[in-house]
């Protein structure tokens, strides 16, 4: 404030410019400017508020899924086109809304078959075990 009081009379003393910027303050005129440039909001505060709901709904869904849902919804998000998962996320942070975790465990971690390899596999160390213990047996003898 000081330097734009300055431009437009650079010989005022600071004293005369600290009771200006005082004045402007306790009349409410420090009115700052509306942000001008940039990228505009994906969503809305409706938008953020459905997508938010989208995810309470279904906790475990993944953010591309969410991203098809929200692409596919044409009655909410007519005018969203194309969203990023970066932006979705950040939709979740602001909002503190957090998903699950989920990871992924094959279907075969305790099938038939694989609890037959595991047992070949355990009978084949076995039997090498007692050949082993055969072998130093017979050449311990012969010492």
């Amino acid at each position: 404030m000081r330097e734009a009081v300055q431009r437009v009379q650079p010989n005022l003393s600071r004293f005369s410019v600290v009771s200006i910027v005082w004045t402007f303050r306790q009349e409410n005129r420090t009115a700052r400017q509306p942000a001008v440039g940039g990228r505009q909001r994906v969503f809305s505060h409706a938008q953020e508020l459905a997508v938010v709901d989208l995810v309470v709904a279904n906790n475990t869904i993944p953010l591309r899924q969410l991203r098809e849902c929200i692409l596919a919804d044409h009655a909410i998000f007519h005018d969203v086109h194309s969203v990023s998962t970066t932006t979705l996320g950040r939709v979740l942070w602001e909002h503190h809304v957090s998903m699950k975790q989920l990871y992924r465990v094959s279907f075969e971690r305790n099938s038939v078959g694989l609890k037959h390899l595991r047992y070949k596999l355990s009978w084949v160390s076995m039997q090498q075990r007692s050949r082993m213990n055969i072998f130093t047996s017979t050449k311990l003898g012969s010492i």
